[in-house]
């Protein structure tokens, strides 16, 4: 034993004296020493870079290790103005259920949500682009197809039917204003940790650039031939995206034409990138719910006041967005904040794009039906069909309130013309007996015009119901007897 330890002290000093040499240094063997210990001092490891905003990006924070969230907003009657849609970085729309379209907004880090809403029912074909960025989705309640989808893929969501009010909260402002409980409530991002939490699913995770961000080269005032968008998702439902050359930036506008605002701040909604994503689409098997062919297709990018055509791919729910440019290229887009919307051209669907000189640019052609699909033949049908069923319907609806007016206006006419009769020569009486004839007359004629339409549609009025000749004859009696 003692030979052993011998030995490993004479290998000690001579590899003490093997480096001294090495060194070049003559000292003394506790100096060797130290300089050994020196040498031996790992070298500090280099800090990684800061990771860009991976839905813009932009090198404006360090993102690393930070999930974005994806809140789904309400978009039915009465839902806007939206809380939060400026400081989204992207937006995606496209028609989820019956005619208008679903929005979700997505926010490289919660951090960056102060307030956020009226949140919404989830969507399964929203959530198609957040799950491949690893984003948190946020929502409250959600349809069966975008509940299977999550739970095929056990993916924690944070969904205010089942979680209440540890992540969410009520705007009672909102709703003393007018608005309806459904379109109050809103989250923030400490109430989507919070809620997280809750769960034990954290905000840190691994993050997925949502395009190639790169720069462009600058776009030509004479080349500006994509400035102004309009989607038509529905008759009822469009919106326009119009280029403002002193910023750089698309603005949204509604459908009316009045800016698309934050109700947070006032501020318009604004983008560098715009996208439209043609994908083919049909109905899902509850005979209501769109369904999309979300494995690829041809599109629309609009940036710097020019547009392109792009093709577009996804392999699957999980599978990150790949967009092409015409040459096949992977696409550079500039970086900044999105809109992106899925379209699929079917039957009361249009798109309309202008350049700066007013001129409408010649679009691609609109995706082909699924199988599911209804033709715009068939489609214009059955809405003619409708509308015609509806025309009767309102026009019998508009006769009977003439009707129910009539007697009423026709004796105020006759209490004016006599209080005319006695006076003739005040102006007041005349103006109050032309007023009491102008209804009259507008009763009449509304009563002609819809008389006329349910005579072309071979309808008959029905008459106003009259006291059966029993009845009648029992009220008298009752009221004899009283």
């Amino acid at each position: 034993m003692k030979r052993l330890q011998a030995l490993g002290v004479a290998t000690a000093l001579l590899a003490a004296l093997l480096l001294g040499g090495c060194s070049g240094q003559g000292e003394s063997g506790a100096s060797t020493s130290e300089s050994a210990v020196a040498t031996a001092t790992p070298e500090p490891t280099p800090q990684a870079d800061p990771v860009p905003n991976p839905l813009t990006g932009a090198a404006d924070g360090d993102y690393t290790n930070c999930r974005p969230v994806a809140v789904t907003l309400r978009t039915l009657s009465g839902a806007t103005p939206h809380w939060g849609l400026s400081s989204a970085d992207v937006l995606v729309e496209g028609v989820t259920e019956g005619t208008t379209a679903s929005l979700m907004a997505l926010y490289s880090r919660a951090d960056n949500i102060s307030k956020a809403g009226p949140v919404g029912p989830g969507r399964d074909l929203l959530l198609q682009f957040a799950l491949p960025l690893n984003a948190v989705p946020v929502h409250i309640d959600k349809n069966i197809y975008a509940e299977n989808l999550l739970n095929t893929l056990s993916y924690q969501d944070l969904d205010g039917y089942h979680i209440g009010k540890a992540a969410f909260a009520f705007d009672q402002d909102r709703q003393n204003a007018g608005y309806r409980e459904e379109n109050c409530w809103y989250t923030t991002g400490e109430m989507i940790r919070n809620g997280l939490n809750t769960y034990g699913t954290s905000l840190e995770g691994a993050n997925t650039p949502l395009f190639l961000f790169g720069e462009r080269q600058p776009v030509e005032e004479s080349a500006r031939n994509g400035t102004a968008l309009t989607i038509t998702f529905s008759a009822d439902d469009s919106e326009q995206l119009i280029y403002t050359p002193e910023t750089g930036l698309y603005v949204k506008t509604n459908a009316d034409g009045s800016p698309t605002t934050d109700a947070d701040n006032g501020q318009q909604v604004a983008f560098t990138n715009v996208f439209v994503l043609y994908a083919s689409s049909g109905i899902k098997d509850d005979g209501y719910t769109r369904q999309y062919d979300l494995t690829g297709g041809t599109g629309l990018y609009l940036t710097g006041g020019a547009w392109e055509q792009i093709q577009w791919s996804k392999e699957d729910a999980t599978a990150p967005l790949q967009l092409t440019a015409a040459d096949g290229s992977p696409l550079v887009v500039s970086p900044g904040k999105s809109f992106i919307a899925v379209w699929g051209g079917y039957y009361g669907q249009s798109l309309r794009l202008t350049g700066a000189d007013g001129a409408e640019q010649p679009l691609p052609e609109k995706p082909a039906l699924l199988e599911s699909g209804i033709s715009d033949e068939a489609a214009a049908a059955a809405q003619a069909e409708f509308d015609a069923k509806q025309k009767i319907i309102d026009a019998q609806a508009a006769l009977d309130a003439a009707n129910a007016q009539l007697s009423e206006a026709q004796t105020a006419l006759q209490e004016a013309q006599a209080a005319l009769d006695a006076d003739s020569e005040n102006q007041e009486l005349i103006t109050k007996r032309d007023e009491a004839q102008a209804l009259v007359d507008s009763l009449n004629q509304t009563i002609a015009d819809n008389q006329a339409i349910l005579d072309a549609a071979g309808v008959t009025a029905e008459p106003e119901a009259t006291p059966a000749p029993e009845a009648a004859s029992s009220d008298a009696a009752s009221s004899t007897a009283s």
